[in-house]
């Protein structure tokens, strides 16, 4: 009886996930936003690329980053959007005005718009929705902006080559890509490795990895790292030590976390006879 409930769920739930409506498709022009003293306004445009009509719902959040380089969103009163609530029909672009209330500082304030989409489930539909949220950056520059940033290795271990990126500025920086060559004793190239970065915001730091293979790793005797931002590369080398070059440790599997602890001699009971 068990097993039969239980196909019948998974039956069920097979033919609701096939006949899954996906939600309308939009996207927002532009994907980043620029305030200033002088354009405490801007203008962002919602295009429904869909097959039928969305409802979307705009919010904005303060954004910060803590001491990992983590992001952190919080209510805020500080951006007017209007309207908060849009419907869109297939094919149209609504214009959704933003502004600032406050003041420029002397560091960049950081926020984020999210355009999430309402589903809307038509009467008699039976049918999973999934909606789209789109997370639009909004920065409202400072009074005088001052960059100043850098690139430094945090650590080789474990197959991963850990980078730190900290900016000193008061504006934020986005991290296009950070890049590790390995070179051989005679300086020829054993490696590339690369991988995306992502926003670090003014006064934070962020750690970057990239993974790099054992094998690849001992047959390097330096690594050449380049962090790039925009049109600006930082770049930095240091010496590979073979004890540098570990091997990553396995996951553990699931036999390994049911398998019962070792019983050693002490852990056995002696029978009591005088019961």
């Amino acid at each position: 009886m068990l097993r039969n409930t239980v196909i019948l769920f998974f039956v069920t739930l097979f033919f609701c996930i096939s006949g899954a409506a996906f939600a309308g498709s939009f996207k927002a022009v532009p994907v980043r936003l620029y305030l200033d003293a002088q354009s405490k306004t801007a203008v962002l445009k919602i295009v429904n690329e869909g097959d039928e009509k969305v409802t979307v719902q705009m919010d904005a959040k303060s954004w910060k980053q803590d001491d990992a380089g983590k992001d952190i969103y919080d209510s805020t009163g500080d951006i007017i959007i209007f309207p908060k609530l849009a419907s869109i029909e297939k094919g149209v672009t609504r214009i959704i005005r933003v502004g600032y209330k406050g003041k420029p500082g002397l560091q960049e304030k950081t926020y984020r718009l999210f355009a999430q989409e309402l589903p809307v489930t038509k009467p008699g539909e039976l049918a999973l929705k999934f909606a789209l949220t789109l997370s639009i950056p909004v920065f409202v520059a400072p009074e005088k902006e001052m960059a100043n940033w850098t690139a430094e290795a945090a650590g080789l271990s474990e197959e991963s080559l850990k980078v730190k990126v900290t900016n000193s500025g008061n504006s934020h920086i986005i991290v296009s890509k950070i890049k590790a060559r390995g070179l051989n004793e005679s300086g020829e190239e054993v490696f590339s490795r690369e991988t995306a970065g992502w926003y670090t915001l003014a006064g934070k730091s962020r750690i970057y990895t990239v993974g790099i293979p054992h094998e690849e790793c001992l047959k390097a005797r330096t690594i050449k790292v380049e962090a790039t931002i925009e049109r600006t590369t930082r770049e930095f080398s240091f010496e590979v030590k073979k004890e540098m070059c570990t091997v990553k440790p396995e996951a553990p599997t699931e036999a390994t976390k049911t398998r019962p602890a070792a019983v050693g001699p002490k852990d056995i009971q002696k029978p009591d006879h005088t019961k």
